[in-house]
């Protein structure tokens, strides 16, 4: 090879190392964000889960989400959303709690006022 074909293979390895930096920072780049958008997609999935199920109805998707990513930066993410997994549907739809201490009851059979508190 004479001089100026060295120079040029030289510069043509320059700017493709060149291009190829440029190229890996874009690609590191656009994985973080990739990587950030998946987290946020999968905070606000467990956030409406939560809602879903009547959990922290006091508090907003989006406020719950923003605390989902903080905890999934601890690395709890994935206790937190098996845990909403494991929480049956909302009970509140299918029963009620009462505490009114209805001691005289009347109408039914004796069992039925023992099951109910006014036997006993």
């Amino acid at each position: 090879m004479d001089k100026e074909s060295k120079e040029k293979a030289a510069s043509v390895l320059r700017d493709a190392a060149t291009a190829v930096r440029k190229f890996a920072s874009e690609n590191k780049a656009l994985r973080e964000k990739l990587a950030a958008k998946e987290l946020r997609e999968r905070v606000e999935k467990v956030a409406a889960a939560m809602h879903n199920k009547n959990i922290r109805l006091d508090e907003t998707r989006e406020a719950i989400a923003d605390e989902l990513e903080k905890e999934a930066q601890n690395g709890k993410l994935g206790e937190i959303e098996r845990a909403v997994e494991y929480i049956g549907p909302d009970m509140g739809k299918f029963a009620q709690l009462r505490n009114d201490d209805q001691q005289g009851v009347s109408s039914g059979s004796d069992f039925e006022r023992y099951v109910l508190g006014g036997l006993g």
